[in-house]
């Protein structure tokens, strides 16, 4: 295995703030979503096809992206049937079943690390599996460390971090900081500040964490033609810079990682389904051809709920993860403050109360609010297809009980309208 090091400022330090990962739903409300249109055919599968980065000592970026997609055409066949030769290109298998399943059970919160030469160390790797969002219900992906968003990063501003990526990916990739002030040669930008991280080679990436906020790291591609291929394979998530004074004060606090797929039949992804050319996928206008949403990687009713208590000061912190998807978010029963856009606080005078927050690709919103309003309510995408195709959480208090209207008891059980309908399996 192939190392590459190179040296800048670094990040890093951990807290341990806690993060709801209660998984129970009210049965009442997930009947009630069922109900309620949840069910949206998924677009047909065609087949596979992909970059076959061979040989890559000796070739450009170009050259080695232009084999890659001729190879990704030759991989399509008649009759949505997934070809072996493109699915070993886009998942490093030849068979669905040998892709490694994995699942929230398998996924850790934080990323550990280790102090090294005054540095905090973070392994990081990109690889393929079959991500369970819901159930056993599973996606094609990319994910980090095996999982879908990647583990949180954690440190304290201007803390030097060093994190060690290894790519097993079969394809080339890179790593971004998005938000960070990196140096030049850390930014992780293919044909600019770096050559793409080959398969099976270790690139170090070291820079100092600064500034403090809401930040994420995410796939910048293996040039600049294939980012949104890979960012719509699932290779995001959360790095979070706690400031080393004046923190703020909250009780409770949840990162959540938005997200966009464009699922097949059979749990295909689409971007596999066509080698990365996902100019041929087509679908939902209203959608643009994303037909699942997830919010930290699980579609509703698989999303934790956020518990919380009554009185309590609880902070959302909000990141865009998709390419294209702009998501209006929506709280039932409160108002909260948007307290930092872009991991930047907003000073006091500027903040504003409200209960819808619009994010762009790429844009984060931190906000609070207080809980005080016992009950068991919605956070969702307020474009409602998103909301129908799986972007809903609940926010539950803790000792709140329920009481169903008269007649509410009737409805058609849970999964009636549920992942079978919705996702077109």
């Amino acid at each position: 295995m192939k190392e590459r090091h190179q040296t800048g400022l670094p990040v890093t330090r951990d807290t341990d703030p806690a993060l709801p990962r209660d998984a129970t739903r009210r049965r009442f409300l997930r009947t009630g979503l069922a109900m309620g249109g949840l069910a949206v055919a998924a677009t047909g599968a065609p087949a596979l096809g992909q970059m076959d980065h061979r040989g890559h000592a000796g070739h450009s970026m170009d050259q080695d992206m232009h084999h890659g997609q001729e190879d990704a055409h030759a991989g399509h066949g008649a009759g949505g049937e997934v070809n072996a030769r493109t699915l070993k290109a886009m998942m490093g298998h030849e068979r669905l079943e040998d892709i490694p399943l994995r699942g929230p059970a398998d996924a850790v919160a934080r990323l550990p690390y280790a102090e090294r030469d005054g540095a905090k160390e973070f392994d990081l790797t990109a690889e393929p599996v079959r991500w369970a969002y819901a159930g056993d219900h599973t996606i094609l992906a990319w994910g980090y460390n095996g999982q879908v968003p990647g583990p949180e990063i954690r440190v304290t501003e201007g803390d030097k971090v060093r994190i060690r990526f290894t790519n097993h990916l079969p394809v080339p990739t890179s790593l971004h900081w998005h938000g960070l002030h990196v140096p030049f040669g850390m930014d992780g930008v293919p044909g600019v500040t770096q050559k793409p991280v080959m398969p099976g080679e270790t690139f170090v990436y070291e820079f100092d964490a600064v500034p403090a906020g809401t930040r994420f790291y995410h796939t910048h591609g293996s040039h600049h033609g294939d980012e949104s291929v890979q960012m719509d394979m699932g290779l995001s998530g959360a790095f979070i810079v706690e400031p080393r004074t004046d923190r703020p004060a909250f009780d409770r606090e949840l990162t959540l990682l938005l997200g966009e797929w464009q699922l097949g039949s059979g749990g295909m992804n689409q971007v596999v389904a066509t080698g990365g050319h996902e100019h041929e996928i087509g679908g939902d206008h209203a959608t643009g051809g994303y037909n699942l949403f997830t919010l930290n990687g699980r579609s509703y009713p698989d999303v934790p709920s956020l518990k919380v208590r009554e009185g309590e000061r609880v902070r959302i912190r909000m990141i865009n993860a998709g390419s294209m998807s702009i998501h209006p978010m929506h709280i039932h029963g409160h108002s909260f403050e948007v307290v930092a856009i872009d991991g930047n606080p907003v000073p006091e005078a500027a903040r504003q109360m409200r209960d819808v927050v619009t994010l762009a690709p790429g844009e984060r919103f931190d906000v609070e609010f207080t809980a005080d309003n016992p009950g068991i309510w919605l956070l969702h995408c307020h474009e409602l297809h998103h909301a129908a195709m799986g972007m809903i959480m609940l926010i539950e208090y803790e000792g709140f009980e329920a009481r169903l209207e008269d007649g509410a008891g009737d409805a058609p059980a849970p999964d009636a309208g549920g992942h079978d309908a919705h996702h077109g399996h």
